[in-house]
């Protein structure tokens, strides 16, 4: 039975914020809040630790894009299935965690 409760401020905006989330996926900001802190003490992880990740690996694709677009613009026969497939895993991956904060 849940008998204690935590009190927090929030501006007006935070305030409306947290009530449109709640209303748009149906769900009490109560139980909405209980869950994002829990997740958090249980040590999920912070949206910025994920968009963080995502940067370096969408950044190291682009520098293997990059030495791609050289060496064909050289001349040179280049391989691109295994980037390709890179990119499709890395979009996934950014659906799959961007899924997670909506």
């Amino acid at each position: 039975m849940m008998e204690k409760m935590i009190h927090i401020r929030v501006s007006d905006k935070e305030h409306k914020d947290i009530h449109d989330f709640a209303k748009r996926k149906k769900i009490k900001v109560s139980g909405f809040a209980r869950a994002v802190l829990l997740n958090e003490k249980a040590g999920g992880s912070l949206i910025s630790d994920e968009l963080l990740l995502l940067r370096r690996e969408l950044s190291a694709i682009g520098n293997n894009l990059n030495q791609i677009a050289k060496r064909s613009n050289s001349g040179e026969s280049v391989e691109i299935s295994g980037i390709l497939k890179t990119i499709s895993d890395t979009q996934n991956n950014i659906n799959k965690k961007l899924r997670l904060f909506r």
